[in-house]
């Protein structure tokens, strides 16, 4: 059998590597990083604390092949977004990495690249949650801030879904009293069903005996549109006589109540 090689050579892995075709890697830590043409085949590994611009420069920059594939990794903590320089069209949503998550472009015309995220979406990417022991009363029929009830979450992407679960515990004074409850983000009031007035359409419930507690859950699925922090919170208001949360009219009855945020990726 032949060889490529003296029998006084040394192979390196470097050689090994690329007679059997493996993939190798370029290391970049630093914030802002332009692919090369010697990336092609490569596996780029973006690893900083901070967020990093990777960028994808013109054909009259590099002489890019037919077909070429370019592939990222991010180790680090900070987001890698993928930005197209002047000229360049990147097609595929969305154009970020997260920690761990890596991606493929390839380019499929002159100045024209689509980008794949490696896995699919729909995954959950963190949980955010907090739980409210005290206990909360009103009998104000205007909403009011469910105080202790908030939470607050970063996607990671403009592109995520945030999935919101509530559960609030409560009681009333009196018989036969409703409660109603409202999901913000921020300041918007969300989750709410078209036409109607505020209160008609808030979520809510009711309990018909003073001395119980019942349960108003809220699911939903939000797209705040953003990758700055999101605060979601609960308002509520009182049909009649006064409401109380995490307990009924017998404050010897006592729960709690909670609202967890789920990342969604795209």
């Amino acid at each position: 059998m032949a060889y490529p090689f003296a029998a006084a050579e040394v192979l390196t892995a470097v050689d090994l590597n690329a007679m059997i075709g493996a993939p190798t890697q370029n290391a970049i830590t630093t914030v802002t990083y332009t692919a090369v043409l010697l990336d092609a085949g490569k596996t780029v590994t973006l690893s900083n604390a901070s967020a990093v611009t990777l960028t994808i420069p013109a054909q009259a920059s590099v002489s890019w092949a037919d077909n070429t594939q370019l592939n990222f990794l991010n180790l680090g903590a900070g987001t890698v977004t993928v930005t197209p320089a002047a000229g360049v069209t990147i097609n595929g949503t969305p154009l970020t990495l997260a920690t761990s998550k890596g991606g493929s472009l390839v380019r499929t015309a002159s100045n024209t690249w689509t980008f794949t995220p490696t896995g699919g979406g729909g995954k959950v990417l963190q949980v955010v949650s907090a739980t409210k022991t005290d206990t909360f009363s009103t009998s104000s029929s205007s909403f009011v801030d469910l105080t202790g009830l908030t939470a607050t979450l970063t996607p990671s992407s403009t592109s995520s879904k945030v999935l919101i679960d509530v559960v609030i515990y409560f009681g009333a004074s009196a018989d036969n009293t409703s409660a109603k409850f409202n999901l913000l983000r921020g300041s918007t009031n969300i989750a709410q069903p078209s036409g109607g007035s505020e209160l008609a359409t808030a979520f809510g419930g009711s309990i018909t005996a003073a001395a119980a507690m019942t349960a108003a859950p809220i699911s939903f699925l939000d797209s705040p549109a953003t990758d700055s922090a999101v605060t979601y919170k609960i308002q509520a208001a009182a049909a009649s006589a006064t409401i109380y949360v995490n307990r009924g009219n017998n404050a010897n009855r006592t729960s709690i109540s909670t609202i967890t945020l789920m990342e969604i990726s795209a």
